[in-house]
């Protein structure tokens, strides 16, 4: 026996109809096929059951998978609304950002740097967005941990950046000379949230910054 059609059922042709135009079957219309089938077997050659069985575990599979589906979207939606909230809790805070991008409006910035290990050598570098060195900060050795340098925005020619968006990378070197691992961060004051495209976005002083990007934060 096979599942029903059109031509073996009365009603079928309009099930036919509307599952033809690319809606796709839900559960209530799986069972609507069920009870049909059911409705018009021929008494003298009636259904398998075997497969009857089969086609209601296909149906008790299908409500699970709707069920499943709807308790993502929840899930989905109750975590959203948890990160909103905490980007909400963030304003008026100090946070850290490891993303390296930041914006420059004229005034200071703070940047830095992480290590792992203590750093011989240590130099911040300024670039635009298409990977030219605009700016070079000396650092000097350093120890392990968080470390930031206010930058007033000099350039390499010794004259004020524009205003604009830039990339600063950290460059550290062990006393051999041979480059460690170093994260660049920035360090800015949070005033504001954006709700962008289901992106929460972190507004302050030194340009926008994603939630995810957030390394720390502190209290003012």
């Amino acid at each position: 026996m096979s599942v029903i059609s059109a031509t073996s059922a009365a009603g079928g042709g309009a099930l036919t109809k509307n599952l033809g135009n690319g809606a796709v079957m839900g559960k209530d219309d799986f069972l609507r096929l069920l009870v049909t089938q059911l409705q018009n077997q021929d008494p003298l050659n009636p259904q398998d059951p075997t497969e009857f069985t089969a086609q209601l575990a296909q149906f008790s599979s299908l409500e699970q998978l709707f069920a499943v589906n709807d308790n993502l979207g929840r899930m989905a939606q109750g975590s959203l609304e948890m990160e909103r909230l905490s980007a909400l809790s963030m304003i008026g805070t100090e946070a850290v950002s490891a993303s390296g991008g930041f914006s420059f409006k004229g005034h200071p910035v703070n940047l830095g740097f992480q290590l792992d290990i203590p750093a011989h050598e240590v130099s911040l570098h300024v670039l635009d967005a298409t990977g030219r060195n605009l700016a070079n900060i000396p650092v000097g050795a350093a120890a392990a941990g968080e470390h930031f340098v206010g930058w007033d925005g000099t350039g390499l020619n010794g004259d004020k950046l524009p205003p604009g968006d830039y990339q600063v990378v950290a460059r550290a070197l062990n006393a051999s000379e041979e480059s460690i691992p170093a994260k660049a961060l920035v360090k800015t004051r949070i005033t504001g949230v954006d709700m962008i495209g289901g992106v929460n976005w972190l507004v302050s002083d030194s340009g926008n910054f994603r939630l995810r990007d957030i390394q720390s934060v502190r209290g003012l």
